[in-house]
Order: structure tokens, then C-alpha cells, then sequence
């Protein structure tokens, strides 16, 4: 991956975290990193082992939050609509109704 397809990164300061960093981070076990390193986003230089950037880190921690479904049904609710005086509220402009329905009239010159 380049920084370029890295669409979630927007680090403006590039910190790279090793295992042991990036898991310090997250409060998590370096093992469960490794063991699922090929679900998650990383950066991998040549042969050495994956970095995280903390773009990287706010992503693994979104992928696995866990929300009840009192949880889900208060943040997908729908938007209550808004109540609408149909006197107040403008008509669609169209270009029709744009339309002068005649042309100017000219002002004839009186001599």
C-alpha cells in the first residue's frame, strides 16, 4: 500500500508503531496483532515487520467496536421531519418558471 491508496490516513506528523507500540496503544496483547495482522490495516517496508500509523490504530479500534442494538437503533434512527408551513416554503425553480412568457418589449422611439 502506498500513501496514496491510504485513504483513512490523514497523519500529519508520520509516527510509525511497531507491534509492541502499536499494542501498548490499543491496550491489547502483541500476539492478537500478530494473529491478525492480515485483517487489518498496516504498512509493511520490504521485510521487515508491519508499522501502524495511528490513522491505523483509530481504524483497528472502529472495526472492532461492539454496539448493542439499543446502542444501533439510537444512532441509525431516522430524523424526525420538520414540521412544514407549505405557505413559507419556496416552489421548485425550473427553468420554465425562470422564463420571462414573453420577450422584453422594446421602447419605440418617440420623435
Amino acid at each position: 500500500m502506498t500513501a496514496w491508496t491510504r485513504r483513512h490516513c490523514v497523519c500529519v506528523e508520520v509516527r510509525n508503531l511497531d507491534y509492541d507500540e502499536a499494542a501498548a496503544a490499543l491496550k491489547i496483547k502483541r500476539r492478537w496483532l500478530e494473529d491478525n495482522i492480515s485483517r487489518l490495516p498496516h504498512q509493511k517496508f520490504g521485510q521487515q515487520a508491519a508499522v501502524f500509523c495511528m490513522c491505523d490504530l483509530r481504524v483497528i479500534q472502529a472495526i472492532q467496536a461492539v454496539l448493542p442494538a439499543d446502542a444501533l437503533a439510537v444512532i441509525n434512527s431516522p430524523a424526525e421531519p420538520a414540521e412544514q408551513d407549505p405557505t413559507t416554503t419556496p416552489p421548485v425553480l425550473t427553468l420554465r418558471n425562470c422564463k420571462p412568457a414573453q420577450g422584453r418589449k422594446r421602447a419605440t422611439a418617440q420623435a
